[in-house]
């Protein structure tokens, strides 16, 4: 059985490997959701990673990227599908790859003109369930320790731009 997309119709429900993480932004809310929608330009605050679309334009439902994390040619290729797409406030995607499955999102809120606070949260069925089930009071908040880390270097890059942006010439 499938569900949108053609996706598995058990990788679009909540796993029991729930990690989520937030940030607030100092820049408006189109500027954030233009910078964590730059799928390729997410190598650059999410540590060992490379990201492209290999399907669809990346600015909508039915968008696949590939995001390889790792060093060199070791690591491991995280495939999602973009499922919902609601701009400025949220994206829905469901992955797919061997190692990261199940359902993720950005949701974006205005906190004031120039504030904007982005919670990033997937629910993943984890591999190997036996060992993973075991683990995963270790692993879970590693988890949420890396994408919190991602999230505070995201507010970095998204300073950055915004800076670089106002910068006469």
């Amino acid at each position: 059985m499938t569900g949108v997309a053609g996706i598995p119709a058990e990788l679009a429900v909540a796993g029991p490997g729930r990690v989520e993480a937030e940030v607030t932004v100092d820049a408006d809310i189109d500027t954030v959701f233009a910078a964590a929608t730059d799928w390729p330009a997410q190598a650059r605050w999410i540590p060992f990673t490379r990201v492209e679309v290999v399907a669809g334009d990346g600015r909508g439902v039915g968008t696949v990227v590939h995001a390889f994390t790792g060093v060199g040619r070791v690591g491991f290729l995280d495939v999602f599908h973009v499922v919902g797409w609601e701009p400025p406030h949220r994206v829905d995607v469901v992955h797919v790859g061997r190692l990261v499955r199940g359902p993720g999102a950005f949701r974006l809120s205005e906190r004031g003109p120039e504030r904007t606070v982005m919670a990033w949260s997937e629910d993943l069925h984890l591999p190997f369930p036996a060992i993973a089930n075991r683990i995963w009071p270790v692993a879970g908040p590693l988890a949420g320790a890396a994408l919190a880390l991602g999230l505070r270097r995201f507010r970095r890059y998204v300073n950055t731009r915004a800076a670089a942006a106002t910068i006469p010439r």
